[in-house]
């Protein structure tokens, strides 16, 4: 689905947001990310403040998909392995070892635009539920 255009973007970021010749790019991953939220309305059917909100929340995506943090991946630490040895016994562990030194935390960007969608968000684990007839 396309919530938001390349002419969005400009128009809420001005055209110096991303070059020229990234900008389709970014809008597209901008939409597949807002796709992906599981929206509850069609963008054709809510009301124009609402609507607002949500090219707002676009132009914020595609910005973040022009810095390259729209789909950066984290890592929170790495597999460590100890061994310990007494007479013939040895024993070794594996374990996930955290990294405290760093910050995984989405940008800005990410997280204004998650603010203003959240209340359009449905679980995962939802679903619709009908009548039979």
């Amino acid at each position: 689905m396309q919530y938001i255009t390349t002419k969005d973007v400009d128009d809420a970021l001005g055209p110096d947001w991303a070059d020229d010749g990234d900008k389709a790019r970014n809008v597209a991953m901008a939409n597949a990310y807002m796709s992906s939220l599981n929206l509850t309305f069609d963008i054709d059917d809510i009301p124009s403040e609402v609507k607002r909100e949500v090219k707002t929340a676009g132009a914020e995506l595609a910005a973040a998909a022009a810095e390259g943090d729209l789909f950066k991946q984290h890592s929170q630490g790495a597999m460590t392995s100890e061994t310990a040895k007494a007479g013939s016994v040895e024993s070794q562990v594996s374990y996930a070892a955290l990294d405290m030194t760093g910050t995984t935390s989405q940008s800005p960007r990410i997280q204004f635009a998650l603010a203003l969608l959240g209340r359009f968000m449905s679980s995962a684990f939802s679903f619709p539920v009908g009548r039979c007839l």
